[in-house]
C-alpha cells in the first residue's frame, strides 16, 4: 500500500492526511464548537447528561437534521441518470464540487464538499465524511472528545471517548448498530482492511485492530514492513 517515494504518498494519501488534519483542527476551536453546538434543538440540550443520552441524538441527527446526498442521481424532468464530473476546490472552505448534468435536457445539480465545518452545518447535506465531520463537531460542542476514523476504502465515522475508551460511533447508521458496533462493516459490508486511522489535531492512531476480527489477514495485506511510524511522523508535519 506504501512505498518510499514521499511524492507517490503525497499524491495517493497526502491529500486525505491534510484533509483530516483540518478537520481536526476546527474541532479545536471554540468559536466553532460554539457556533454548532447551537444548531442542537433545546430538547436534545436538555435531556443530554452522559453517554446513554447519545441515543436520542443519534436519532435527531440522521432523521430530522441531516439529509443523505445519493451518489447517482436522475434527472427530474427526464428520468434519465445524470453525468458526474468533479471539479476541485480551490480554497480551506471547498475541497470539490460534484457537477451532475443531465445530457438530454441539460439540467446540471451541483453538490459542494466543504471542508469547513460550518458550511456543513449550514447546507446540512452530504455522505458519510460530512456526517462524521458534523456529528464529531457537535460531539466535541458537548465536551465528548471525539475524532474522525478513515479506512481508506470508502468510508469514514466516528470515535468518542466514553468512560476512558474509544467507542465506534457512526451517524450514518442507524441505532443500535450505531454505537459500539466496531465489526459491522466487516461483517456486513464485506471489508477487507489494510489500515483504519483514527485523526486527531496532534496525534495519528492505528485503530485497525479494533474493527477487524481476521488480524492475521490484515496483517498479511501490509506485507512484512508495519508504516504506521512514518505515516504518524508524515501527518504530524502537515
Amino acid at each position: 500500500m506504501f512505498c518510499n517515494n514521499l511524492s507517490w504518498f503525497t499524491s495517493s494519501f497526502g491529500d486525505n492526511f491534510k484533509f483530516y488534519k483540518r478537520i481536526a483542527e476546527q474541532y479545536t476551536d471554540d468559536n466553532i464548537l460554539d457556533s454548532v453546538k447551537q444548531s442542537l434543538p433545546d430538547k436534545i440540550l436538555k435531556t443530554y447528561t452522559d453517554y446513554q443520552s447519545l441515543i436520542p441524538l443519534l436519532y435527531w441527527f440522521k432523521n430530522d437534521f441531516m439529509k443523505w446526498m445519493p451518489q447517482e442521481l436522475q434527472c427530474s424532468s427526464c428520468n434519465r441518470k445524470m453525468r458526474l464530473q468533479v471539479r476541485k476546490g480551490d480554497s480551506m472552505i471547498l475541497r470539490k464540487t460534484e457537477v451532475y448534468s443531465c445530457d438530454k435536457c441539460g439540467s446540471s445539480i451541483l453538490f459542494p464538499r466543504y471542508m469547513k465545518l460550518l458550511k456543513i452545518a449550514e447546507t446540512r447535506i452530504g455522505r458519510c465524511s460530512e456526517w462524521s465531520i458534523l456529528f464529531g463537531a457537535i460531539l466535541n460542542s458537548l465536551s465528548i472528545p471525539t475524532r474522525i476514523v478513515y479506512d481508506f476504502l470508502d468510508h469514514c465515522w466516528n470515535e468518542s471517548l466514553i468512560n476512558k475508551k474509544w467507542i465506534h460511533l457512526d451517524s450514518t447508521l442507524n441505532y443500535p448498530i450505531s454505537f459500539n458496533h466496531p465489526y459491522y462493516y466487516e461483517q456486513n459490508w464485506g471489508k477487507q482492511y489494510e489500515y483504519v486511522l483514527a485523526f486527531s489535531f496532534n496525534s495519528l492512531h492505528d485503530v485497525t485492530r479494533y474493527y477487524t476480527k481476521k488480524w492475521n489477514k490484515v496483517k498479511k495485506r501490509r506485507g512484512k514492513k508495519d508504516e504506521m511510524e512514518r505515516l504518524t511522523k508524515i501527518y504530524l508535519r502537515i
